[in-house]
């Protein structure tokens, strides 16, 4: 399948000392199947970082090749699993950034626009925050303002190394 990657400059190396902590499925190389949102955020990302320009970088994941030992962690939907996998990534407070053991994560785009969501959600809930009753209703409250995204996490070396460039 064909991926992509929208930054503010092309990508045909991927350098995860380069991704940032605290996204939806934690530090990692972003990509999406839709084009036009990968062409998105790299309008976003130019717009942010104040330098560059709008980039699409293309990549071939082809699932059905990757070892058998590749840890791969897919949310079919907005599930209380993924809201407390959101959740825990996203977390800022705690003494340091929430690590998982994928190789890759799959799943529902939160985006950014969900912190304060889940601040409130924290505060609200406490100590029950990981019951799967309250999970389930901020599964539902996160809530993407346009349609739906499938996002792709390669999270560690040897995911990244099941990605192609294609040039």
């Amino acid at each position: 399948m064909k991926l992509y990657h929208g930054s503010n400059k092309l990508i045909s190396h991927i350098d995860l000392a380069q991704s940032k902590d605290f996204k939806d499925f934690g530090r990692g190389f972003y990509l999406t199947r839709d084009y036009r949102r990968a062409v998105f955020m790299a309008q976003r990302t130019t717009a942010i970082e104040a330098t560059g320009s709008p980039e699409v970088s293309p990549y071939l994941f082809y699932p059905n090749r990757c070892p058998s030992d590749l840890r791969i962690c897919e949310f079919k939907s907005r599930t209380a699993d993924w809201a407390l996998f959101v959740l825990e990534n996203r977390y800022k407070d705690g003494p340091a950034p929430f690590r998982h053991d994928y190789d890759i994560v799959i799943g529902p785009v939160a985006d950014s626009r969900v912190d304060s969501l889940l601040s409130a959600y924290r505060k609200k809930y406490g100590k029950d925050y990981k019951k799967r009753e309250n999970l389930i209703k901020l599964a539902e409250q996160i809530k993407y303002p346009v349609a739906e995204y499938i996002q792709y996490c390669f999270c560690t070396t040897k995911g990244i190394e099941q990605l192609i460039y294609d040039l």
